[in-house]
């Protein structure tokens, strides 16, 4: 029997750093993880190494995190294939501040919005510029879960 080849699935890794808040700055915190510079890896307390596909420090913008992790991802979303951004990390680590569902119109600036608010304003973007040549049909889901310890 032939050997099939392998299936490959393109996952990427993004690790964002948010900055401290200033109640974490008030209390004395420090940041604890450092970024090595021109490397994806970073590095906790003084011997312990991760590397990622990406790596957004704590002084990173959220137009960077977007155009270098999200954008890409949109080139083959508007040639039919399907993509999925996942924020994933512990309560208080930042994945509501990266993805931008605080957004409100009141509170938020260009800088200060996250994926999802960045993503929309793209899509209909582009489908505002070839409307008038082709017939859109949008679908998206959106799923955020909370847990509650008790």
């Amino acid at each position: 029997m032939p050997e099939e080849k392998e299936k490959t699935i393109p996952v990427r890794v993004a690790l964002r750093i948010r900055p401290l808040v200033p109640k974490e700055t008030g209390d004395g915190c420090k940041e604890c993880i450092r970024c090595v510079p021109g490397n994806a890896q970073v590095v906790i307390g003084d011997d312990k190494a991760f590397t990622y596909d990406y790596v957004f420090g704590s002084s990173s913008r959220q137009e960077d995190l977007y155009s270098e992790t999200v954008v890409p991802l949109l080139e083959g979303f508007f040639k039919g294939y399907n993509a999925t951004v996942l924020a994933y990390g512990q309560t208080g680590s930042g994945k509501t501040y990266s993805m931008g569902t605080a957004f409100t119109m009141s509170n938020e600036t260009s800088e200060e919005r996250g994926v999802i608010p960045r993503l929309i304003k793209t899509v209909f973007d582009w489908i505002d510029e070839r409307k008038d040549k082709t017939e859109f049909l949008l679908k998206a889901s959106f799923l955020e879960v909370w847990t509650i310890n008790i």
